[in-house]
């Protein structure tokens, strides 16, 4: 498994695209794998014959791990060795055979995954091939408490059942025995696929919604969020996206308009398009403006980056944010369009009709996100007496309390708030 580049050590099979016994050609892709961020295609590293696949959709490959092996002309001759999922190097020398004509036959050698290895390394690790990992991970079983029967006490996936087994007879007589604590018995059910309330299903907490459950902790602990709560007149929003979809071929969304009212309010306020550098105890205030688009995938919650939205027309941005949310969703989209915002958009308005405030998470190290929700009909108060039905949006911002107050975030509101009511404001602004 070469290294799919982000500074990552492992990554999730996602698919093969090649099987065994198929000739293929260097660079075609041999897999697809699912990073922290993205979908990445791995490609053939020669050509040859495929002999063996190692690992399976689903399985967690370590960066070096041996994940297939080819038969290939011209096998460089020099013995590499690949560290296994545990870290240690397993590297058998290449067998040396001669043909009865004197010819040569020594084949480059080939890790072996089911190497012998000893139960426990000296710093108390375990062992066991990638696939009883995966097979102990589904099971919700600890390795460290499982005996190993392989040869040099390997765990075997034997080893895990035979452990289930006797886990679920303890579960019977109405114990379960903690490996390595002191804790008291606790009365579960007699089925390791039942809690002590009822059937659940377990999954593992990895992948993007992983990457999204660390940075969503790492946020809210290191930033202290305030939210405040805005509405304002659309009727003009809505009547400049009519007339643009009338004028242009470009997917204008309000979404679009809105980047465009953000960026002069940023400029305005550039304490909104900072950051904290928190080692050096700075403000950084950047002076360009990189707008982050949260996007709901199948996935969960992904926000690509447009970058330089201030020097791109409307319908250029229209055109560029349609491309990166579709790829976005399709799990195409290059790492580096994830990366490097300075403010963020969150625009929850398809997807409720009922739905009236919320408290959008900022983005570390982004010191907002702006919260969109649906356009609507409303009754608003036009005088003391008279009330009109107008289309209204409301909006949330919440903020980085180290650096921006209430009062700052209130009035850099007010003046998206003016571009949005008043359209002849916003274009003027452009």
């Amino acid at each position: 498994m070469p290294d799919p580049g982000e500074g990552l050590t492992e990554a999730e099979l996602s698919a093969w695209h090649v099987d065994a016994g198929a000739e293929v050609e260097e660079d075609d892709v041999l897999c697809e794998v699912e990073t922290d961020k993205a979908l990445v295609d791995i490609p053939v590293p020669h050509s040859g014959e495929v002999l063996e696949l190692r690992a399976e959709p689903g399985d967690v490959v370590k960066v070096g791990e041996v994940v297939a092996v080819f038969a290939v002309e011209d096998a460089p001759t020099a013995q590499v060795a690949v560290e296994d999922s545990d870290g240690d190097s397993d590297a058998p020398e290449p067998e040396d055979s001669t043909d009865r004509d004197g010819t040569d036959t020594t084949k480059p050698a080939v890790v072996e995954a089911e190497a012998s290895q000893a139960e426990t390394s000296d710093d108390g690790r375990t062992f066991a091939a990638p696939s009883t990992r995966r097979y102990a991970r589904e099971q919700d079983v600890d390795l460290a408490a499982v005996e190993g029967s392989g040869p040099g006490g390997r765990i075997l996936r034997a080893d895990v059942d035979a452990y289930l087994e006797s886990d679920a007879e303890a579960a019977a007589e109405g114990t379960v025995e903690t490996a390595g604590s002191d804790a008291p018995a606790t009365e579960v059910e007699p089925s390791t696929e039942i809690d002590e309330d009822g059937p659940v299903v377990r999954r593992p907490l990895r992948g993007l919604r992983k990457t999204i459950a660390d940075n969503m902790v790492k946020s809210k602990q290191t930033i202290p969020h305030v939210t405040s709560g805005f509405k304002a007149d659309a009727e003009e929003l809505v009547e400049l996206k009519e007339r643009l979809d009338e004028s242009t071929d470009a997917p204008v969304t309000y979404t679009t308009l809105l980047m465009k009212a953000v960026v002069p309010a940023l400029k305005e306020f550039p304490v909104l398009n900072a950051s904290i550098d928190d080692e050096a105890d700075e403000i950084v205030e950047k002076h360009y403006y990189n707008l982050g688009i949260a996007t709901h995938t199948e996935d969960g919650l992904m926000v690509p980056v447009i970058d330089d939205v201030d020097r791109k027309s409307i319908a250029e941005l229209g055109t560029e944010l349609a491309d990166i949310v579709e790829r976005t969703r399709e799990r195409s989209v290059d790492v580096d369009e994830l990366q490097g915002g300075t403010f963020t958009i969150t625009n929850t308005g398809g997807f409720s009709e009922h739905g009236t405030f919320g408290t959008p998470i900022i983005r570390h190290p982004e010191v907002a996100i702006l919260g969109v929700g649906r356009i609507q009909n409303e009754a608003v108060a036009v005088n003391d007496t008279d009330t009109e039905v107008r289309k209204t949006v409301s909006l949330s911002l919440s903020y980085d309390h180290r650096l921006v107050d209430g009062v700052t975030a209130t009035q850099f509101m007010e003046y998206v708030i003016e571009g949005i009511e008043d359209t002849d404001v916003l274009l003027s602004r452009l």
